[in-house]
């Protein structure tokens, strides 16, 4: 390092953006021109490690040796005894694996150009001879423009040679890559082709149609024997939405035997142009969840709010009030639980019954002055009774009309004093052979009227004069009992094997 910690050589570091177990990437700025670039840096711990600086030559000379828009620039290379580092293009952008973690709609919205980007810059890796052999979304940078750079080339290898690797003991072969994309055949030790890539390649598109790899457990081991002996089921069946053309492609790339993959990255890019990865647009589908969820979410926070204001008044002693509304309301059924009945019309008011009634006990009200009595005639003045004879008119003080009848124009009635007021006896002397009321008894002196014989027996007793049946009053329409609907009841971390 420098005096100056914050200067290495002619760079200014400026922010880390990634830390390795020997390595850490900065963003630095080129003191003189102003120039940003990205610097992949040893650590001083490892300035002596011989393993760790010619794993960080052979990365810079690798990257160097190829050119393409979608792998990352590796400029110059500096080694030296204070410290070791090579300066790139910096780019950017997170990595894919961040983005499937945090923003998996849109890292699949750019999943076909991201695919179609990483299988031609690996076919451009294969023609240089190099197998990257540490294809992962961690090493995927991946812009919200949708452009793509492949990085870390610190395990890039040349394929095996078949008839030497045969002649080497297994245990000799030193197996290298992340558990979770690694290829069975370098698992099993095996030689090493293109192939491996295709397949690290078709776990990382499995990874991005679904979510999530298809081989995951907490045992390195165990995660190594599933790449060997398991076959997954195909993406759709985790996420609906990928088409069926993605999965045949999806399990070609990770077949267990390299010989039924596809054969090349081209073979690959060809099919990749004929094919769609999801039937409907992920962010649409994201957007309209979202949008849903907050509608019910919503609703269950007014269903909360107003669950707390009852058992707020219940506490209270407060009753709840009723909610008038035009839907149907929910009343309790003991048969069939809850049932739906619409709210019955208001009553119809009673018409005024037609019949009038008599004068209360001990006076009689002025005229018009109350309801059910005479109203007023022209020319009456307050508390004057209607002539005699007039159709409707009350009795005067000491007459007593039969029950539920009015004079009638020119009916006569016996003079006052021959019918009792209301309450008492008739007066005595009274008319010689005149009836009492019913319920009356005679007065002295009085004699009872003959009565008339019965045919073939003795006389018979007259029955009780019957009063007249008043007019009932008709009662209020009732409504009908509304129809009850029935309602439906309610309802490894990934290590590095070096």
């Amino acid at each position: 390092m420098a005096e100056n910690d914050n200067l290495i050589d002619d760079f200014e570091l400026i922010n880390c953006i990634a830390t390795g177990n020997t390595t850490q990437v900065w963003e630095v700025k080129h003191v003189s021109t102003g120039q940003q670039y990205a610097m992949k840096l040893l650590l001083d711990e490892f300035l002596k490690n011989s393993e760790a600086k010619a794993s960080l030559k052979h990365e810079a000379n690798v990257g160097k040796s190829i050119e393409h828009p979608n792998i990352i620039q590796i400029f110059d290379l500096q080694m030296s005894r204070d410290h070791g580092y090579f300066t790139m293009e910096y780019f950017r952008a997170p990595n894919l694996k961040s983005m499937i973690r945090g923003e998996l709609a849109a890292a699949q919205a750019r999943g076909a150009k991201l695919m179609e980007a990483l299988v031609q810059a690996l076919a451009t890796v294969h023609a240089k001879g190099w197998v990257h052999r540490d294809i992962k979304p961690d090493n995927v940078l991946l812009s919200k423009g949708g452009e793509t750079r492949l990085i870390d080339f610190s395990l890039a290898s040349r394929p095996s040679n078949p008839l030497l690797h045969a002649m080497k003991r297994k245990s000799s072969v030193v197996i290298q890559g992340t558990r979770t994309y690694l290829a069975p055949e370098l698992i099993q030790r095996k030689a090493l082709t293109f192939a491996a890539d295709i397949y690290s390649l078709g776990i990382m598109l499995f990874e991005l149609l679904t979510g999530f790899p298809p081989f995951r457990t907490g045992n390195p081991n165990d995660l190594l024997m599933m790449h060997v002996r398991d076959t997954p089921d195909v993406p759709s069946s985790f996420n609906p939405n990928v088409t069926p053309e993605a999965d045949v492609l999806t399990m070609k790339m990770i077949a267990k035997d390299p010989k039924k993959r596809p054969a090349s990255m081209m073979e690959i890019a060809s099919e990749l142009r004929n094919i769609r990865f999801f039937k409907e647009d992920p962010e649409t589908l994201v957007r309209q969840k979202a949008e849903k969820e907050k509608k019910e979410s919503f609703q269950s926070l007014d269903a909360r709010i107003d669950s707390r204001a009852d058992a707020a008044r219940i506490e209270a002693g407060i009753a709840t009030p009723s909610k008038k509304s035009d839907k149907p309301k929910e009343k309790h059924n003991f048969r069939m639980g809850l049932v739906e009945e619409k709210e019955k019309p208001a009553a119809t008011p009673a018409p005024a019954p037609a019949a009038q009634q008599g004068p209360p006990p001990g006076g009689m009200p002025a005229p018009g002055m109350m309801p059910g009595y005479p109203q007023m005639f022209p020319g009456m003045m307050p508390g004057q009774m209607p002539p005699m004879g007039m159709p409707g008119q009350y009795p005067m003080p000491g007459q007593y009309p039969m029950p539920g009848q009015f004079p009638m124009p020119g009916q006569q009635y016996p003079p006052p004093g021959q019918f009792p007021m209301p309450g008492q006896f008739p007066a005595p002397g009274g008319p010689p052979g005149q009836a009492p009321m019913p319920g009356q008894l005679p007065s002295p002196g009085q004699q009872q009227p003959p009565q008339q014989p019965g045919a073939g027996g003795p006389a018979q007793q007259q029955p009780p004069q019957q009063q007249p049946p008043q007019q009932q009053q008709p009662k209020p329409p009732q409504p009908a009992p509304p129809p009850a609907d029935d309602l439906p009841l309610a309802s490894i971390d990934d290590l590095d094997i070096e």
